[in-house]
């Protein structure tokens, strides 16, 4: 197995375990928003990245490795899903990185003013207990975006190279 194709597999790998947490989160999402409908976008991009590994994954081990052909379907919904998955990517990316490289003063301007929004909220919840769980999920999606999107690059090119594979 070429060196690019390891690396690729350990990032499918890696992929798995962030597919399933962000399906749950998505089902619970998409239960969540037949009260508010305007969560249905998000629902719908979180969906195509579940789909994006899942279907890249059935590419990696039926075409890749085992040389099996595969559908056009199958090829259709890597590329679509990848292009929805790679600006979600981008976007965690971005937000990400902006909120790691803030400062602690403006952040907690922001998780002050959050907190005044918020009624009832318990004492226990304080501001460097938000501060240091935004500073942990943006680590979490820092390091899911750049697998993310090193996957779907590297996916994207493999679809080219493997074309035989598909019906």
């Amino acid at each position: 197995m070429p060196q690019n194709l390891k690396l690729y597999t350990v990032l499918s790998y890696c992929l798995i375990p962030i597919a399933l947490f962000f399906g749950f989160l998505d089902i619970v999402m998409a239960v969540s928003s037949m009260g508010n409908p305007s969560v249905l976008l998000m629902v719908f991009v979180l969906a195509c990245l579940v789909i994006y590994t899942f279907a890249s994954f059935k590419f990696l081990k039926r075409g890749i490795e085992r040389e099996q052909t595969q559908s056009t379907k199958l090829k259709d919904w890597i590329k679509v899903n990848a292009f929805v998955s790679l600006f979600l990517c981008s976007l965690f990316f971005i937000n990400s990185i902006s909120i790691l490289v803030a400062s602690d003063q403006v952040l907690m301007g922001y998780i002050n003013d959050f907190m005044n929004q918020q009624a009832g909220l318990p004492a226990e919840i304080t501001q460097k207990m938000i501060l240091s769980i935004l500073r942990g999920v943006s680590v979490f999606l820092l390091i899911t975006s750049v697998i993310g999107l090193i996957h779907i690059r590297t996916t994207l090119r493999l679809v080219k190279e493997y074309e035989y594979l598909f019906e």
